[in-house]
């Protein structure tokens, strides 16, 4: 369990107070107190008295002013300390569109605020330089508070130092590896006798064992190893692990314990509770996903434009109160048929309006408490203290935060969310009144520089990225990644401040010294607060060799132990799972046709699984919005303004007969024709079906994209005409026809593109493509286009050439296979292999292949059996699991 020190029981027992450097820290050691109040046996008692430095002095100030009230000046938020500091960063990079005016600031102020702390006098240098800045800075920043009549917590440190603060407890300060002068004068001020680092705890320190890993994953896995043998030991251990640098490291490491801890959760359908294993520190408040959605939620409000991919999040996320999630997703995939790449608000207001008829209640009442919220944001200039309250009405009326905000995490979050919007309504006394987009501006930035955590319970293993004194004592402390780059750490001189200063004042990051007996300092206070402490660095970052930290040669190093295997590797290893192979689903209903005719076919063909998961488990592509058409709406203008067309010429002499001009004109004609079709919002296309097919529609407004597609698929059709004007006599029989197929028991429905009659006799069937050509197979028992097979058959005998027709800027030309060469261009004849009769005996093997397919899908066959390159683009690879198998090739 959590253990205080002896000297820190007792004084927070006798109610005094303990300052400690973080606000971790503090809320570290009052989950110590309260364990130690619960093992003595006490139900109810005070709160213990423990602040972050940073709180502590803020309350010390406002006590100070408290009892001199009118002599001391009013004191600024820390929402209006970051403002006014902004304020003039802003100003100062006007000029400079590449400089970052939030992260100036913050430096700014920080060594505004390291200079009070040590007493460090701030001196202009030359005149460009980084200290000349910070004195202007200040200079700006103490003008401002004077004309507020306010001041700083920063600005009053000395003054703090000879007042009065009107308090018997005696504050003690603990965990610091260096005290800064002000601080430490401010302790000894509220009590003489106070020993500022209190005694020196009575157990006696443990020895640390040091560890050298192979690289940086192996560390982990060891961390989480040790916290699993800690716990099986021990269950009600608390144990501590460092782990500095990344974030993405310590998240890896917290799965890894977490999994560790309960094996079992690595199988389970649903995400483990967060209640072992926690991370300090938190995350920018705006990262958080409930926030980042309310923040989403006002710029869209507030007339921002946007890619509707990030439209589609918001829409789809969990933090709507209504419509419910499967309505709002079913609302996506409609608006992601027709959506541009970027939108406003009320383009997407006006897509739902076109929402289909079981989805307009939903659509209407998502409409309206949109259109509400965007009424209660408002426009126009006021006070952040009126945009607060407007944000949170606008909120409210969008339905935010939803059902997640009742849990605890959710409610804490909220609860931060509100306090974040009182700390921007304290800037009503410097501000004045903003316009809205700056007014969320500010909202934004408050909340990216805002870290925050939901307070976690009693954890059972902390994760750390500072390397700071724990102050309580835990059972078991772990710190990673001691190389000699991180321990000591590197000398980081604050910028803004001299040099000279700063050693001279005793700064720690200031000078290798420093930093070294900082490290020494932490060494000492984590051999107190831990019953067992390991130290361990790798001995590779990738290919990189780290050597260890000097520090770690007093510990026992261990030798390297056999390496470990990680934890899912090790629960899917042979001989501790089966291998299930379900390759059959349900069977097919045969009195139904089969689902998206010729479609059926050729997924069959391509891979069964993708079959089984389209066509009969609904695990369809997710369209996504992007510039200019998508390939399908491409597809269908070709198809469309090729059918209209053909339907004017009907035959190889009309074509011939036209002019270079007049085959413009009505090529030109016809792809307008069909661009105004596919304009159309549905439901409209279906009433002009009784208007005339030449009456062209001059109510329709066609997008720039879709002008810009009509005059490259007038080009390429240009192109497809003088091949088709080479080719021998012939006349088009059918345009974008319907037939039906009936084989091996199933009915099969299909459209063909395009069928002709030659001068010599036959028909040949002709299939658009406005996609990259694909090199065809026609004699394997897996062919490229199993679809021409299809309509083959369905034609019966006088079918006697199929081809492709690929109309793209890359090419425009026949691939296909016939009776006899010279049928169609470029397209030859069918191998004959001795027969007499080669192209029956071909057609008769192709009906095999389609009724095998048919037959195949009927009865629900499932097996993951890709073609080559089918995987290439396949969307439920994730499902198959292919690339589990080690016999896989087609990646």
């Amino acid at each position: 369990m959590f253990r205080l020190p002896t000297d820190l029981t007792e004084h927070l027992r006798d109610h005094g107070t303990l300052v400690v450097p973080s606000p971790q820290r503090a809320h570290t050691v009052r989950l110590a107190h309260a364990a130690a109040r619960l093992d003595a046996g006490k139900r109810v008692w005070a709160s213990a008295a423990v602040h972050s430095s940073a709180v502590w002095l803020r309350q010390e100030a406002q006590r100070c002013a408290a009892a001199q009230l009118s002599e001391w000046p009013r004191l600024l938020t820390p929402a209006e300390e970051w403002f006014l500091w902004r304020q003039y960063a802003a100003e100062a990079t006007r000029r400079f569109a590449l400089v970052n005016g939030g992260a100036l600031a913050e430096s700014l102020q920080r060594a505004s605020e390291l200079a009070a702390h040590f007493g460090i006098a701030l001196r202009a240098g030359a005149p460009d330089s980084e200290a000349t800045l910070l004195c202007e800075a200040q200079q700006v920043f103490d003008e401002r508070c004077r004309s507020l009549r306010a001041a700083s917590v920063a600005s009053l440190l000395e003054r703090m130092t000879a007042a009065d603060a009107g308090t018997g407890r005696a504050p003690l300060l603990r965990g610091f590896d260096t005290l800064p002068p002000r601080l430490r004068a401010i302790a000894a001020a509220r009590h003489p006798r106070a020993e500022p680092q209190g005694r020196e705890p009575r157990d006696p320190p443990a020895e640390p064992r040091v560890l050298r890993a192979a690289d940086a994953q192996e560390e982990l896995e060891r961390i989480a190893e040790w916290c699993r043998r800690r716990v099986l030991g021990q269950p009600d251990a608390r144990l501590l692990v460092i782990c500095p640098g990344a974030p993405g490291a310590r998240e890896r490491l917290a799965t890894l314990i977490r999994q560790a801890l309960d094996p079992g959760s690595v199988l389970s359908a649903t995400a483990p509770a967060d209640t072992r294993v926690g991370i300090e520190g938190g995350q920018p408040l705006a990262q958080l996903p409930m926030i980042a959605h309310a923040l989403a939620t006002l710029e869209w409000l507030a007339g921002a434009e946007g890619d509707f991919e990030s439209y589609s999040r918001w829409l789809r996320a969990p933090h709507w109160s209504g419509p419910s999630a499967a309505v709002r997703a079913r609302l996506d995939l409609k608006l992601r048929e027709r959506a541009s790449p970027s939108l406003r608000l009320r383009e997407l207001l006006g897509g739902l309006q076109l929402a289909p008829l079981e989805l307009q209640a939903a659509a209407r009442e998502f409409t309206a408490q949109l259109a509400s919220a965007s009424a209660a944001l408002g426009e126009g200039n006021t006070s952040p203290r009126a945009w607060s309250e407007r944000i949170t009405a606008a909120l409210a009326a969008a339905g935010w935060p939803g059902p997640r905000a009742a849990e605890s995490a959710g409610q804490q979050t909220l609860m931060r969310w509100h306090e974040l919007l009182e700390e921007f309504g304290d800037l009503s006394g410097s501000v004045g009144s903003v316009a809205r987009g700056e007014a969320l501006g500010l909202v934004k930035e408050l909340a990216a520089r805002s870290a925050f955590r939901p307070a976690d319970a009693d954890l059972t293993v902390t994760l750390s990225p500072a390397l700071a004194d724990p102050v309580v004592q835990y059972d078991g402390i772990w710190v990673a990644g001691l190389h000699a780059e991180v321990f000591p750490q590197p000398v980081e001189p604050d910028p803004f401040l001299p040099l000279p200063a700063q050693i001279a004042a005793g700064v720690p990051a200031a000078s290798a010294a420093g930093r070294l007996a900082q490290a020494r300092t932490l060494l000492a206070a984590l051999r107190r607060g831990a019953g067992e402490l390991v130290l361990s660095a790798p001995l590779y970052s990738e290919d990189l060799e780290l050597l260890p930290s000097p520090l770690l040669t007093g510990g026992a190093v261990e030798p390297p132990a056999q390496r470990l295997v990680w934890l899912p590797a090790s629960l899917h290893r042979e001989g501790l799972t089966e291998t299930l192979i379900d390759a059959t689903g349900r069977p097919w209903v045969a009195a139904q046709p089969l689902p998206r005719g010729t479609k059926s076919l050729d997924l069959q063909n391509q891979c069964p699984f993708r079959a089984y998961a389209e066509l009969r488990l609904g695990s369809t592509r997710r369209e996504s919005a992007e510039p200019g058409i998508a390939p399908n709406r491409r597809g269908e203008l070709l198809h469309a303004a090729l059918q209209k067309l053909w339907e004017q010429l009907r035959d190889s002499r009309s074509l011939g007969a036209l002019s270079s001009a007049a085959l413009d004109a009505l090529i030109a004609r016809s792809v307008e024709q069909a661009a105004q079709a596919l304009a159309r919002p549905a439901g409209r296309r279906r009433r002009q079906r009784a208007f005339a097919d030449m009456q062209l529609d001059m109510f329709v407004e066609m997008a720039p994209a879709l002008a810009r597609e009509c005059r490259r698929a007038a080009r390429l059709i240009r192109r497809l005409c003088e091949c088709e004007r080479e080719r021998a006599p012939f006349s088009v029989q059918a345009i974008e026809s319907d037939a039906e197929l009936v084989l091996a028991g199933a009915t099969l429905r299909m459209r063909i593109d395009r069928v002709d009659a030659l001068a010599g006799g036959g028909r040949a069937i002709l299939d658009y493509k406005s996609g990259r050509r694909v090199s065809a197979d026609w004699y394997g028992e897996r062919p490229t286009h199993p679809q021409l097979l299809a309509y083959s058959e369905a034609l019966g005998e006088e079918v006697v050439a199929l081809a492709t027709v690929s109309v793209n800027a890359r090419e425009v030309r026949f691939d296909g296979i016939a009776r006899a060469a010279r049928l169609l261009p470029a397209v030859k004849a069918v191998r004959t292999a001795g027969a007499a009769d080669a192209w029956g005996e071909q057609q008769r093997a192709w009906r095999a292949i389609v009724a095998r397919l048919i037959r195949a899908f009927l009865a629900g066959d499932a097996a993951v059996d890709p073609r080559p390159g089918a995987c290439d683009y396949c969307h439920v690879i994730d499902i198959c699991r292919i690339t589990e198998r080690p016999e896989a090739t087609n990646e």
